[in-house]
């Protein structure tokens, strides 16, 4: 038995002597499932690399190429690859913060500093891509990659026939290079296919990829002249969409 007044708050009513409380039914809200998220399907996603590697903000360089053997110093005329431990041996210099990975609905690097790179052509000659200069689509291949075969194929065809676009540089990077997969050696591939464009050859520890952030091929990374992050996207774009994008890249630059 309860004597006297009670005093109570929300959903208690006191009277005298005891106690009634009122019980509220509160609907739960329904609730509605975000979409699904359809991953690229023109994509080969590779495994991510240790966390540690991903923590440096200057990388080490690689062991250097040996170049003693060569019969001429003109880069145009040497073919880098004719050294047969080309591959084991070639040497980047990296610097600047690894970039996040792609989320499901955001990219996190669009606005970041692009880290620095340089290093080797499969001609032998030096080519520098990041900081201040223009603006570069970085086209990041594998050569045992069906999609990037495929990527390479219709591309190169497109390039040879409208020609390297003039307001955009394009750069494409061999990485995750095995000797033991489709399509040994990059450089007898990317002859075959008559492939255009220009091919910087990452090292055997694949630190360019890393620190692009690649996680699936063939990866686009668009670096603004100022040496930002414009754009990352995973997959096949296939020639219309590089149409597009050489468009937009020039009518953004025709206004800055």
């Amino acid at each position: 038995m309860i004597f006297g007044s009670v005093f109570c708050t929300n959903s208690e009513i006191a009277v005298e002597n005891q106690i009634v409380i009122e019980t509220a039914v509160v609907p739960y809200p329904t609730y509605t499932p975000q979409p699904t998220y359809t991953p690229y399907p023109t994509y080969t996603p590779v495994p991510r690399p240790k966390p540690q590697v991903r923590i440096k903000a200057v990388q080490e360089t690689a062991t250097p190429v040996n170049f003693s053997d060569a019969k001429t110093d003109d880069a145009a005329e040497f073919s880098a690859y004719k050294d047969p431990d080309f591959y084991l041996n070639v040497e980047v210099d990296i610097e600047g913060w690894p970039l996040p990975y792609i989320q499901d609905k955001y990219d996190p690097a669009v606005g970041l500093v692009a880290p620095e790179i340089r290093g080797k052509l499969l001609d032998g000659s030096e080519i520098q891509i990041g900081g201040e200069g223009e603006t570069t689509l970085v086209m990041i291949l594998a050569h045992w990659c069906p999609h990037c075969r495929n990527e390479v194929r219709e591309l190169s065809t497109y390039l040879n026939e409208q020609g390297l676009p003039e307001t955009l540089r394009l750069v494409s990077v061999a990485t995750i290079i095995d000797e033991k997969r489709a399509n040994y050696p990059p450089h007898e591939w990317f002859e075959q296919e008559n492939w255009p464009v220009p091919v910087l050859v990452d090292d055997a520890e694949s630190k360019i990829a890393n620190v692009f952030g690649v996680t699936s091929f063939p990866y686009f990374v668009v670096i603004d002249s100022r040496g930002y992050v414009a754009l990352r996207m995973p997959g096949r774009i296939g020639p219309d969409m590089l149409e597009r994008l050489v468009e937009a890249l020039s009518d953004e630059k025709s206004r800055s």
